[in-house]
């Protein structure tokens, strides 16, 4: 869905009174919303989509098949941007939630998901930036780890959006 609308949505709920944003007040939406919008970093898969084009190549395979591989003088390129999506995806959930809520402790956590999720889908598929960070991870623990990842940043993202829903909106927390 979006990093951006996953901080929007954090700011919606510790907006609304304690207890109501799943419910009657903005943004109505239950809880799994958030952890959809966080799991899918929609803008920094869309920018990594458009790298891989230009940093890898596909050659057709025996005339039946294609195989997809990284451009040897791509490999750099492709490691910094790596590391410059995971950066941008913190940017993308920080400054909005930054300017348009209140900053809490939680936030870090917040923060961390949509680059970890965004590590999980390069795990999971190949020829990516992942490859050109770590090439020699064994593709089923790559595929496993990538799967664990992706059920633990769900129910974290789940229970942190239940934390924004019962804070008060004057963001002090319950007494």
């Amino acid at each position: 869905m979006s990093t951006l609308a996953y901080a929007q949505l954090t700011n919606k709920r510790e907006s609304a009174d304690s207890g109501q944003s799943t419910s009657t007040q903005n943004p109505g939406v239950r809880t799994y919303i958030d952890a959809f919008a966080a799991l899918v970093p929609s803008e920094v898969l869309s920018l990594h989509g458009l790298i891989i084009a230009t940093t890898t190549k596909t050659e057709v395979t025996n005339g039946k098949g294609t195989t997809t591989t990284i451009a040897q003088e791509a490999v750099d390129t492709l490691s910094y941007s790596f590391w410059g999506l995971l950066i941008l995806s913190i940017i993308l959930y920080s400054i909005p939630r930054y300017m348009g809520g209140k900053w809490d402790k939680w936030d870090c956590c917040r923060a961390s998901i949509a680059p970890l999720a965004f590590v999980g889908w390069t795990m999971l598929q190949r020829a990516t930036a992942f490859d050109a960070v770590f090439p020699d991870l064994n593709p089923i623990n790559r595929t496993v780890i990538a799967l664990f990842l992706g059920a633990v940043l769900g129910g974290v993202t789940v229970v942190l959006a239940l934390k924004a829903d019962s804070k008060p909106p004057d963001g002090n927390p319950p007494v």
